[in-house]
């Protein structure tokens, strides 16, 4: 097994790292913006590859950076090796150079020992130390100006008769939302079997609230895959449940469940109520440290005298209590009873399960959740004896028997009083026949898992402002001209001019379709010069002209002006169309956004005209995660954006994905707006 930090150093570490990731959290949940969060620090810890070694067998031991910045030593570490009884079997006979040490996160530094005694006084001097349990611990000299010795980590192993030698595999390097198998190193070498092999995803959270935070049963097998959702350097803890046989010892302790069918069909298949009677007979021969539990299983399931306990009276109240109404959810029991035995179950003891039913399912779903029910039932090492009530369909009684072929147990047929007897006696001989001790081993893995930043991919349309129509007529002394010209912020954008003739000034009109941009200053000028006419008119009269200005929605504005021809220089005339301005060029954007992480991620969008757009996509809908946050689901999430441009020219429109880890995409535009 692996072990703690060390007391010193190491607890120091530990603080700081817990104080630097809080104040992330914070940062990354709305702390005070005005705080920087520290950098990161390393975190050491000590290792052994295995769990037990054989006298004389070499050993590696290791020093890992757990942490998320960089371990710095001023001298090279070196490690003792040491036993509550014997005291030191090796120390470093070679010393702690002066030498910098750095070792980057998720990187190790490894030693060999051969097993042997090396003691600076020669005791026992290349002799093989004794079978032992023992502590190797890493240590390095620190402090100014007189150093000393430090411990940085330690770790405990075993040396002797080993029943079982494990290792949970080498660390190793994954991406988030990336898939990976654990593979362990696993060897027996005295008898012993293998019960289970389950794997702790999370150690420092005690989720069964066993008292244990390292067994909790996140996975299940010697070669799970799985996939962790964010970037950060997780520690898993496999354990290694086996039997070991040993003929001299009695009979071991049983945690047994019995799931009891107590749908309505009971009232025919079990009249009589066997059912509760073989299940009360069971319990009258428990023994203190045997526990029971009672699964009352219909559609649903419950625990109907609470987990596994040595309170015979209250299991066998609770079978009483167990009625006949409702459907038959056979995987819903059955599972139920594993779980208790997963997250409740001694590991010291034998665990099995008894299911008694008519195999009558109305749930449809039973005929996947089985299949999947005996796996969990194999990879937790649970035997399932099932016990058929009044079976006829000889599908049903194969399923039956398929549970407990499958999971080691037996199945057994139970028309009669008689029978029930005799099949708890055969089940009882079963369980006290195996004699020897179970035993629980643990090693520990480090999977570092990095961010993958995500991608964004985006479509940009561009609907060009709709033009306003703005028309110029003029009336009155024939002759002279008007010119009209549309200035957008000072620069000329358009100009038409009109000719007074005779006739109509309809139909001498004149009209500019431009699109009036809302952002920008639009006015017009109108210039009348009437003495340099191309045909000199009349010295007197007038010259009515009205300025009609039509916007895209129908929206219209009328201005009117008389010129003088007795005004012998240019007459200008300008109209501030600032009320009548309102044209948008209107811009649509589709981004798509994707990341294998279970990030939160942010959407911005620089529209390239000082407007920027920014939507943040929570992971679990509600708020910022946590760091690390494994749990959720990859991103992929869908933007749709709009803008209105209120100025024509040319703008560059990036959108930007960026995840809660620093991970950033952009993507660019080159948009022109006519």
């Amino acid at each position: 097994m692996r072990g703690g930090r060390g007391a010193l150093l190491s607890f120091v570490l530990a603080i700081a790292l817990a104080a630097t990731m809080a104040l992330a959290a914070s940062v990354r949940t709305g702390g005070p913006p005005d705080v920087a969060a520290p950098p990161p620090l390393g975190v050491p810890e000590a290792d052994t590859q295995k769990n037990c070694y054989l006298p004389g067998e070499s050993i590696t031991f290791v020093l890992r950076n757990v942490g998320t910045g960089t371990l710095f030593f001023g001298y090279v570490p070196n490690f003792v090796v040491w036993n509550e009884t014997i005291g030191f079997v090796r120390e470093a006979v070679d010393g702690y150079p002066r030498v910098t040490t750095r070792i980057a996160p998720g990187a190790n530094m490894t030693w060999m020992w051969d097993g042997r005694w090396e003691r600076e006084d020669g005791t026992h001097k290349g002799e093989i130390v004794p079978p032992a349990d023992y502590w190797v611990i890493i240590q390095v000299l620190a402090g100014f100006p007189l150093p000393d010795l430090v411990e940085i980590a330690r770790a405990p192993f075993s040396i002797g008769a080993c029943e079982v030698q494990i290792g949970a595999g080498e660390d190793f390097m994954v991406d988030e939302g990336e898939a990976f198998s654990f593979d362990p190193l696993i060897f027996i070498p005295g008898n012993a079997s293998i019960i289970s092999i389950s794997w702790d995803l999370d150690p420092a959270t005690d989720a069964n609230g066993d008292g244990n935070a390292t067994n909790d049963v996140d996975l299940t097998g010697r070669n799970p895959e799985f996939v962790f959702g964010d970037d950060g350097i997780y520690p898993v803890v496999m354990n290694l449940r086996g039997f070991g046989v040993v003929e001299s010892k009695t009979r071991a302790d049983q945690d047994v469940v019995w799931a009891i069918d107590s749908s309505g069909s009971m009232a025919t298949s079990d009249p009589s109520g066997l059912r509760k009677t073989a299940a009360k007979a069971y319990v009258d021969r428990l023994v203190p440290d045997d526990r029971v539990a009672i699964v009352d299983f219909d559609e649903t399931a419950t625990l109907a005298a609470g987990h596994l306990s040595m309170n015979y009276t209250a299991a066998k109240e609770a079978i009483d209590g167990i009625d006949a109404a409702g459907g038959t959810y056979l995987a819903g029991g059955m599972r139920l009873g594993l779980n208790e035995l997963k997250d409740h179950g001694d590991a010291d003891s034998q665990w099995l399960e008894v299911l008694i039913s008519d195999g009558g399912s109305t749930v449809l779903r039973d005929v996947f959740e089985i299949p999947r029910a005996i796996t969990l039932a194999q990879d937790l090492g649970v035997k399932v004896y099932t016990i058929g009530l009044r079976i006829t369909d000889p599908d049903i009684e194969a399923t039956m028997v398929r549970i407990a072929n499958e999971t080691g147990g037996r199945y057994f047929k139970a028309p009669t009083a008689d029978a029930i007897e005799e099949i708890i006696a055969t089940i009882e001989e079963d369980i006290n026949k195996t004699k020897g001790t179970y035993f629980t081993v643990s090693d520990d893995v480090i999977v570092t898992v990095g961010n993958v930043d995500p991608t964004v991919a985006a479509t940009f349309d561009l609907a060009a402002a709709p033009p306003a129509n703005v028309t110029l007529r003029v009336a009155g002394e024939k002759w002279h001209d008007v010119s009209m010209a549309l200035y957008r912020d000072g620069t000329e954008a358009g100009n038409v001019s009109v000719v007074r003739m005779p006739g109509s000034p309809d139909e001498q009109a004149a009209t500019l379709s431009v699109p009036l941009y809302g952002g920008a200053a639009n006015a017009l000028r109108l210039v009348y010069t009437p003495l340099d006419d191309p045909v000199n008119g009349e010295v007197d009269g007038a010259d009515p002209a009205w300025v009609n200005v039509t916007l895209a929605n129908g929206t219209w504005f009328l201005y009117h002006h008389t010129f003088n021809v007795r005004h012998a220089d240019t007459w200008t005339w300008e109209i501030d169309l600032t009320n009548a301005s309102g044209g948008y060029a209107s811009a649509t954007l589709a981004a798509t956004v994707a990341d294998p992480g279970t990030d939160d991620v942010t959407v911005t969008i620089d529209w390239g005209d000082g407007v920027v757009s920014v939507v943040t996509y929570f992971n679990d809908g509600i708020g910022p995660d946590p760091y690390p946050s494994p749990g959720g689901v990859a991103v992929n999430v869908t933007l749709l954006a709009s803008h209105a441009y209120g100025l024509p020219g040319a703008y560059v429109v990036a959108v930007t994905a960026a995840d809660d880890d620093g991970g950033l995409a952009t993507t660019t535009f080159d948009v022109l707006v006519p």
